[in-house]
């Protein structure tokens, strides 16, 4: 860990520290990170995650740098990787005794913070579910086991022990070097933590004044879906980017129950990612949903997106066919592993329709069309299997956290949707233009 004292004028910080899971860098992180790089504090060939913590003592800024170097394994070639390899799981007597500390003095054991994300969910009979639930754990331990070496963690532990009364003002990571295998990683991106962090740091923050993750959306701030097509059985939208589908853990304000307050009782056939605008059928019935849903198991649909790319795609049209597995130390970000290795096939056929110039230089229009369903297929397959990335993607592109703003987005639409309706049996289409903002 590297302490080093800043001396030059950095841009004013924020009442509370920022959260590093889902806002962008400041410019007062990004300020410090070019002295770390001036400083030359981080070795040439460096491949790994760079945390920065910015705090204020005794009227004075010092910069805090955590280096997590990345293992070998990943970078080794993909007939070699596994998830069992990757993220093996772990048995509660192989937890290590290591001692947290917050904000506030408190001590806490990895072994009772477990305890307590697992107290929610009472432990179940092994022949009702309690074999699945041990092996889920099995998972969540190494989870949290592996996110101890978070450079974010380190370095809050750092301060919580050795500078309590500091003031943290900035803490971010950032990846360095070549990307592993089986993931999308790009040289100097900054990136949320991994998610097994977030588990420990909200306890660990306890005690500093910082921001804790809030709902992207409010009722004030929620975009309004565009109702495309109304009858008794269904009700077709057009959704915004950054409006959720359907409740969730954080987004709570969602174009399900937006809309139920027009239209009553709405049932959830298929989902759009946060980020991704385009056509969302909702049915209005039970006997609706049970025929959609149907039509969706069994594939009687065909969805075709449109995406704008980072940059110009050389190839005119063809297919990726890459199979994607969660990563379990970083959810919801999926990764690439053979069939082999615990991925589900995948398959997706792209074409270019166009060519547009934007104020970041010229990009390609793609037409793409998933054969196959699977969580960001349609994001992972354009930059690991096209090698361009879908433009202000802040989890797969070179944007990362900084495209979180709100002059950037997800350029990823979903544009046409054909299926058979409930009602009639006959094969409907809607369709509805992308409308993608120019950086």
């Amino acid at each position: 860990m590297h302490l080093f004292e800043i001396d030059a004028n950095l841009p004013a910080a924020q009442e509370l520290l920022p959260d590093a899971f889902t806002e962008p860098p400041a410019e007062r992180i990004k300020a410090a990170r070019a002295i770390v790089l001036q400083k030359g504090l981080i070795r040439q060939g460096f491949k790994g995650r760079a945390g920065l913590g910015v705090f204020v003592e005794d009227g004075r800024t010092w910069g805090l740098l955590e280096l997590e170097p990345a293992a070998p394994l990943l970078f080794a070639a993909a007939q070699k990787l596994s998830a069992r390899r990757l993220w093996p799981a772990m048995e509660e007597k192989d937890v290590p005794l290591v001692e947290l500390v917050n904000g506030l003095g408190e001590r806490k054991t990895l072994g009772c913070r477990l305890e307590e994300i697992f107290a929610p969910f009472p432990q179940r009979d092994y022949f009702r579910g309690g074999r699945e639930q041990a092996e889920r754990r099995a998972l969540w331990r190494r989870v949290l086991v592996d996110a101890l070496t978070s450079p974010a963690v380190k370095i809050v532990q750092e301060l919580n022990v050795r500078h309590p009364a500091a003031l943290l003002t900035d803490l971010n990571e950032w990846w360095c070097g070549k990307s592993p295998t089986f993931e999308c990683r790009w040289d100097q991106t900054f990136y949320a933590p991994r998610s097994g962090a977030r588990f420990l740091l909200e306890w660990m923050l306890e005690g500093r004044p910082h921001k804790v993750s809030s709902p992207m959306q409010t009722e004030e701030s929620a975009p309004r879906p565009v109702v495309l097509h109304a009858d008794n059985d269904i009700l077709v939208i057009n959704k915004p980017a950054r409006l959720s589908s359907v409740p969730g853990v954080r987004e709570k304000v969602c174009a399900k129950t937006m809309l139920e307050r027009e239209f009553g009782e709405l049932h959830v056939v298929h989902r759009l990612d946060l980020d991704t605008s385009g056509i969302l059928v909702f049915a209005r019935n039970k006997r609706a949903l049970e025929y959609l849903n149907s039509a969706f198991r069994s594939r009687r649909t065909r969805k075709v997106y449109e995406a704008r790319l980072e940059g110009v795609l050389a190839e005119k049209s063809g297919a990726v066919d890459l199979a994607l597995a969660l990563n379990w130390l970083d959810r919801p970000r999926q990764c690439v592993l053979t069939e082999e290795g615990g991925g589900k096939a995948c398959l997706t056929d792209f074409e270019v329709i166009d060519v547009v110039k934007t104020a970041g230089g010229e990009k390609s229009l793609v037409r793409l069309t998933p054969h196959t369903g699977r969580t960001h297929q349609l994001r992972v397959h354009c930059a690991k299997g096209l090698g361009l990335p879908i433009d202000g993607d802040p989890f797969y592109g070179h944007l990362g956290l900084e495209g979180e703003t709100p002059a950037t987005r997800l350029c990823l639409h979903a544009a046409r949707l054909t299926f058979e309706h409930p009602g009639t049996g006959r094969e409907t289409t809607f369709s509805c233009p992308a409308d993608f903002p120019d950086f």
